[in-house]
């Protein structure tokens, strides 16, 4: 039983940190602004 739980809490933080970093990644995360310097 105590091996089954383990396994269920590690499969729910592995669902939890993919949603995370899907929801980072998209086009509507975090995008700060470019510095003008590097546009040149």
């Amino acid at each position: 039983m105590k091996r089954i739980m383990i396994i269920m809490v590690a499969t729910l933080f592995t669902i939890f940190a993919f949603a995370n970093v899907a929801a980072a990644s998209g086009p509507w995360g975090y995008q700060p602004e470019v510095p003008a310097k590097l546009l040149k």
